[in-house]
């Protein structure tokens, strides 16, 4: 023992017998933070850590005091021991950010003196001093002691610390819930500490029960305040059919409809040079209900992988109503059994005939929904339908012996647009259908006007407006147009064989107010 503090004392010695060459050296060395803690706790071996925290002073270093070394322990979860422990020392380096710690023991007559890298926790050297008053540390010894901590923390590299950045999270309404990688870590408003880190950010969930969820972009980078608004929740209505896990796709309609309908009719031909002129046949009827039924069903979900193209489904709508057609014929015989309305005007008058109305289609729709809500095809949403079916309509007016109705029957393309309103509950539906016409009916409508038909076709237009009122009922409201046309070629016969029109051509036009309710099923 005896050996080995005499080597320690001649380098001890040593290091002092270059203090000329240090003290050049140190003018290019920069001041530390260092702690010298208070070790000793009787009044004389404090005079030595007083001695030497001056001496580091005056050597052009910072010298931490005692309280601010205790507290920034503290702030470390330690208490004021914690120089005892080097892994100690690097955790109160986080707050204090010091260099070197600095210890001396007493030896009597002597002192040692322990320097430690703050950052690591590691001893870097051991001096000792050989005092020249036994147990007290004169100015000259702290100084030259000084010289030698200067020598030793000139070698130690800082390390930069991650910052704490503060992040503040505020929400309307307040209390909610904060989220971090999926975990709670607090309520609003929230106040957090975390480390930074550069050109960092990271995405928080807020939540707060009856609102939207939000996700609040958070940066790592410095502190920063942020204010969340939650949205309330939008009240879905809930159908009794929707089945839990399925595609949002229709599966069943059904509707019923009172409508409001007016029928305009113009029937004329030409006729052959020297016989008696044949007038026209037109009318407009007045307001008279058509009742209607609307079906479809989704029997078949083809192309369910796809984002859009949804199923195939089958399309039937049937109506009927019954009407006044108020007609003004000429010549008209006795097996007429329509009303004459006033009095006859040579051998033409203006007769109410019983009309019966009916139609019916029967087909294919193709539907397309462009909207997904919660990973699932929204049927609330945008959505395009394709219709191919077979159409029928017939106006049978009672017998008068001149004008006996019109048939059209033939094939449908019709196309069907919706659009939700902003409320998700209303939605607005928009229909065109093309008509072309293939017969005319039975021989004794047709040949009335000519022996065979030219041309025959129709449109349609409407325009639906639809609210779903609980779960799945839905009322309607719209308005819809319909012409129909037919051209008919040869001599027909009106009544007597002196009178066939030739080259005769219909058009027939009704508007109906669309007024119903039904049941979607999904």
């Amino acid at each position: 023992m005896r050996f080995r503090a005499l080597l320690v004392e001649i380098g001890f010695l040593l290091l002092l017998s270059l203090i000329p060459c240090l003290v050049m050296a140190q003018e290019e060395v920069a001041g530390r933070l260092i702690d010298v803690p208070n070790v000793e706790k009787d009044n004389a071996k404090l005079v030595m850590t007083k001695e030497l925290r001056q001496a580091l002073s005056e050597a052009g270093h910072i010298v931490f005091t005692e309280e601010e070394m205790v507290a920034a322990a503290r702030d470390a979860g330690l208490g004021d021991g914690y120089w005892r422990s080097g892994e100690d020392i690097a955790k109160v380096n986080r707050h204090a950010k010091h260099d070197a710690v600095v210890r001396i023991v007493n030896q009597k007559s002597s002192i040692v003196i322990y320097v430690i890298n703050a950052y690591t926790g590691e001893t870097l050297a051991e001096l000792e001093r050989k005092l020249k008053k036994k147990g007290k540390v004169g100015s000259s010894d702290a100084k030259a002691v000084a010289r030698g901590v200067t020598q030793v923390v000139s070698e130690i590299v800082p390390v930069v610390y991650d910052e704490d950045i503060v992040v503040t999270i505020r929400s309307t309404p307040s209390g909610a819930t904060v989220l971090r990688d999926g975990i709670e870590i607090g309520t609003t408003p929230l106040e957090i500490k975390v480390k930074s880190v550069s050109g960092a950010s990271e995405q928080w969930a807020v939540t707060y029960p009856g609102r939207e969820p939000a996700l609040q972009l958070v940066s790592l980078e410095k502190s920063n305040a942020y204010d969340v608004n939650l949205i309330a929740k939008i009240e879905e209505p809930k159908r009794f059919g929707k089945i839990a896990g399925s595609t949002g796709r229709p599966i069943f309609l059904f509707g019923f409809n009172i409508s409001p309908t007016i029928r305009s009719l113009k029937s004329s031909s030409k006729q052959r040079e020297g016989y008696p002129e044949f007038k026209t046949i037109g009318y407009t009827s007045q307001t008279f209900p058509v009742y209607s039924f609307d079906v479809e069903f989704y029997p078949f979900p083809l192309f369910l992988n796809n984002d859009y193209l949804q199923g195939l489904g089958l399309i039937f709508n049937v109506g009927f109503g019954f009407l006044d057609s108020k007609l003004y014929l000429t010549s008209v015989t006795g097996g007429s059994k329509c009303d004459l309305q006033g009095s006859l005007d040579g051998d033409s008058g203006t007769y109410s005939c019983d009309t019966d109305y009916l139609r019916a289609r029967v087909g294919l729709v193709y539907k397309l929904l462009f909207q997904k809500k919660n990973d699932r095809l929204n049927p609330d949403g945008l959505a395009l339908d394709f219709i191919v079916a077979f159409n029928y309509s017939n106006y049978g007016v009672q017998e008068n012996g001149y004008y006996s109705g019109h048939e059209y029957k033939g094939f449908n393309a019709g196309l069907r647009f919706s659009s939700p309103l902003g409320l998700s509950a209303l939605r607005a539906a928009l229909n065109f259908d093309v008509f072309a016409n293939f017969g005319n009916g039975g021989i004794e409508k047709t040949t009335k006007w000519g022996n065979r038909i030219e041309m025959s076709y129709g449109i349609g237009v409407g325009l639906n407006f639809i609210y779903d009122i609980w779960k799945g009922i839905y009322a309607r409201v719209g308005y819809e147009f319909t012409f129909m046309s037919n051209d008919y070629g040869g001599f027909g016969t009106i009544g007597s064989a002196s009178n066939e029109p030739y080259e005769a051509e219909t058009r027939d036009m009704y508007h109906e107010i669309m007024l119903g309710f039904g049941y979607m099923l999904y």
